[in-house]
């Protein structure tokens, strides 16, 4: 992102696009996970800035010239070789692309005779025709590029060139033309920096630099932003007593925010001389984690399919966030009374320990904590069992993630089909029919244990005085 503070330091994003040339593709940090999701060939005059997804899924990105000459491409995936949209070698690089409804957008970064940003847009399915949205001189210097909705367009930037950080509003019409000039709806001080919301209608938007001292990012709630749009002259959003977080150190600015479906917020932080990393803050305490390194800088941030991606001179990576998915075949547990029922989860990513608490589900408001710290919980079903249902949480330094639910079913004891089975008199245990019995079984005088008839045993057999023990016969 364009910084807005003295000329000299507008070196700083210089240093750090050469120094991606350099870099290593970005590391998980404490055992996060960090996937490739698009490899870009970096060059001395080619690094991939930023990114997002059309309608269609397709992926379109920026790039721009590292040693900071003159230079912008905008580019659609595609195969065999990915679409050129967009080449200008007139401007430098903007900060952002992004989709918003059917169009996707971008910004430069200013020519050698203005310092504004222009914006433009197109429609990504033959994405052969790019048209302004956003021309100098339009009344204010805007740098970022955010949205909520299919028809509104969010930015953060200047009021004037170089002057302190504010956000800017406007909806979109049906072709994706603004329908007027953005309006400022919040006055924050420093240099822009990067907006998100999550999926309550949240805002967040973190310093893009800042002189001294921490380096801030601030949350309103969705009132209070509605309250800033309908009358932006009197409900103006401000920073003071909307402090969130703040990045850790040494970082002093942010390229990137976003949120996850759970309401995390994740920053791209970076600073002089030092490795960018990707951070998260948790959604209910702002407790902060850092999960990737980059010895150049990040860029873009974007959340999509349970996974965090972020961008980088070496092109696209993903975060995929953790998940406890089923071990088993199904989630429904069929056995019979009395055998062992299995409940068995995998866990993917994760950063550093994991924990393990499973859950029985009670029908009131708190469930009932069962088994051991192990990924699996086993119970001896019983009748009653039928019916009930298990879940896990598990808990990494990052936080807490849950599995799905399972649902047991129990099924009689086929070890006990026939105890007690009686057809017509007749029983299993102590089987008889008119006197037979199978334990010490008789009929009419006839045992098994000293099994006799009208005078006959086995044990001292004997017929009539014979008898097979010391046989003899009178």
């Amino acid at each position: 992102m364009r910084t807005s503070f003295l000329p000299p330091a507008v070196l700083l994003p210089v240093v750090l696009l050469v120094m991606s040339l350099a870099a290593a593709q970005p590391v998980g940090l404490k055992g996060a996970s960090v996937n490739t999701y698009f490899d870009f060939p970096v060059a001395t005059d080619a690094a991939l800035i930023s990114f997002d997804w059309d309608a269609s899924d397709t992926l379109h990105y920026t790039v721009g010239d590292p040693n900071w000459g003159a230079k912008l491409a905008v580019y659609k995936q595609a195969t065999p070789d990915d679409q050129l949209v967009f080449l200008s070698t007139d401007v430098w690089a903007g900060s952002q692309m992004l989709g918003i409804g059917d169009y996707m957008y971008f910004n430069d970064g200013g020519d050698l005779t203005r310092s504004e940003s222009n914006y433009y847009m197109y429609e990504p399915v033959q994405a052969d025709t790019v048209t302004p949205v956003l021309e100098h001189p339009y009344g204010m210097n805007l740098s970022g590029l955010a949205s909520r909705n299919f028809n509104e367009f969010f930015a953060s930037g200047t009021e004037v060139d170089w002057g302190p950080a504010a956000l800017f509003y406007s909806t979109l019409d049906a072709s994706g033309n603004l329908d007027d000039t953005p309006v400022k709806f919040a006055g924050i001080g420093e240099s822009p920096g990067p907006m998100t919301f999550d999926n309550a209608g949240n805002l967040y938007y973190a310093h893009g630099y800042v002189f001294g001292g921490a380096a801030t990012v601030y949350r309103w709630d969705a009132a209070a932003v509605a309250a800033a749009l309908a009358d932006p002259d009197t409900a103006a959003l401000v920073p003071t007593g909307n402090e969130w977080a703040t990045l850790p150190t040494p970082y002093d600015g942010a390229t990137g925010i976003t949120a996850d479906s759970h309401g995390n917020i994740y920053v791209t932080a970076t600073a002089w001389m030092s490795p960018s990393q990707l951070v998260v803050y948790t959604a209910g305490d702002a407790s902060m984690f850092r999960l990737a390194e980059y010895e150049g800088r990040l860029e873009s941030l974007r959340y999509r399919d349970n996974a965090v991606y972020f961008s980088c001179a070496d092109g696209v990576f993903a975060f995929p966030l953790p998940q406890a998915i089923a071990a088993t075949e199904t989630l429904e547990i069929v056995v019979h009374a009395e055998q062992t029922a299995l409940f068995a989860i995998e866990t993917l990513g994760g950063v550093g320990t994991l924990n393990y608490q499973w859950y029985r589900v009670s029908e009131d408001e708190i469930d009932m904590p069962v088994g051991d710290n192990l990924p699996s919980y086993a119970i001896t079903a019983a009748p009653a069992d039928s019916d009930a249902q298990f879940y896990c949480v598990v808990t990494d330094d990052n936080g807490s993630f849950e599995s799905p639910t399972f649902t047991l079913e129990v099924l009689p004891d086929t070890s006990a089909e026939g105890e007690g089975e009686s057809v017509e008199g007749e029983s299993m245990e102590g089987e008889s029919m008119e006197g037979e019995s199978v334990e010490g079984e008789s009929m009419e005088g006839e045992s098994v244990e000293g099994e006799s008839v009208e005078g006959e045993a086995v044990e001292g057999e004997a017929v009539e005085g014979e008898a097979v023990e010391g046989e003899a016969v009178e």
